[in-house]
């Protein structure tokens, strides 16, 4: 056999050992989630229409709001550890989920100047294949747009946070600035609690960044510092007291399931969500070893979450999940006053 057809055989069975380990990287290893059953018998089953339901005079913090963190992180590379969402945002929103959570950066490859999606170092895409598009800003926002649409008396916040450390954060707040200035009669900007009466058909947005574009745009406050320990804090929250409201977090990622768990139910017992008072209880975490697996705490977490007896007529603010799906959903904004 001739030197040349020994060596492109020997670099086509490279290639396709490497195709292999990317593909195993990029996906993640397990798309079952346990079926679970909720009261589907009320009118607000219906998850992409279920604020319609609640007064218009019942302030965003004083409604028990299911989210997802790190929304977009659908299809990424290292899918094992970086994987946090089975759905797109469209489905999110249909499943009743009116909390997402969106990491950006700037694409600037090919002369480019474009807000993609990502989480940490990791590229969201649009398809979950080697060679798709990157998942853009503007993929996101028709998403939102078009969902607005057809639900007008639906709500949705959108809390932006800037996983980018080439490009300032002035570069990436204008490319945001000037989709929600083309865009504006979607937008809620105001650095105050609203009301959902006066968003509904709206997004209201977030930031967990400084305004270094002086723009005075930078919606409600989000700015927490890293929940990272792994040994459990005697409170797993904590407080932050802005001008206009006050802000309870929980986001301790690096717990271990039980501590997570814990810290999950130490905050829907203790929550103080009211008008002027957020309350964010994070279910996701990445564990406390050395390589995470989200799917995996996440469905020993939302199986937990959906036994545990959630009060009806009661505000438990923002709960924010991975891989949830619409009865997850339904079990926690059922415990809204319909």
């Amino acid at each position: 056999m001739e030197k040349g057809r020994i060596f492109r055989i020997i670099c086509g069975v490279m290639i396709g050992i490497i195709v292999v380990i990317l593909i195993a990287l990029f996906v993640s290893d397990d798309n079952n989630i346990n079926a679970v059953t909720v009261d589907m018998d009320v009118p607000y089953s219906d998850t992409a229409n279920w604020m319609s339901y609640i007064n218009d005079d019942v302030y965003l913090s004083q409604i028990t709001i299911p989210g997802t963190h790190d929304s977009c992180a659908r299809n990424v590379m290292l899918g094992y550890v970086m994987r946090c969402q089975d759905t797109d945002i469209s489905t999110q929103l249909d499943n009743g989920y009116r909390y997402l959570d969106l990491r950006v950066a700037i694409d600037d490859k090919n002369g480019a100047n474009r807000l993609k999606l990502v989480h940490n170092f990791a590229n969201c895409h649009k398809e979950g294949n080697l060679f798709s598009d990157y998942l853009y800003f503007e993929d996101v926002t028709k998403a939102l747009y078009s969902f607005l649409q057809q639900h007008p008396a639906e709500s949705v916040i959108v809390n932006i946070k800037i996983e980018d450390d080439t490009h300032s954060v002035s570069d990436i707040q204008k490319l945001l600035l000037d989709e929600i200035k083309a865009n504006k009669d979607y937008w809620y900007t105001e650095d105050e609690i609203p009301t959902l009466g006066d968003v509904r058909g709206r997004v209201v947005l977030a930031t967990r960044f400084k305004d270094e574009q002086g723009s005075g745009i930078t919606g409600l406050n989000m700015s927490w510092s890293e929940q990272d320990n792994k040994i459990p804090a005697d409170i797993p929250y904590e407080l932050y007291v802005f001008d206009n409201y006050r802000l309870w977090v929980q986001d301790r990622y690096k717990y271990s399931v039980e501590d997570k768990y814990e810290a999950v139910v130490d905050g829907l017992e203790n929550c103080e969500a009211d008008e002027s008072t957020l309350f964010f209880n994070f279910v996701s975490t990445s564990g406390d070893g050395k390589i995470g697996h989200p799917r995996g705490y996440a469905k020993a977490l939302n199986e937990l979450l959906m036994e545990y007896n959630l009060k009806p007529d009661t505000s438990y603010g923002i709960i924010i999940v991975d891989f949830g799906d619409d009865n997850l959903a339904r079990h926690i904004y059922y415990t809204n006053s319909f």
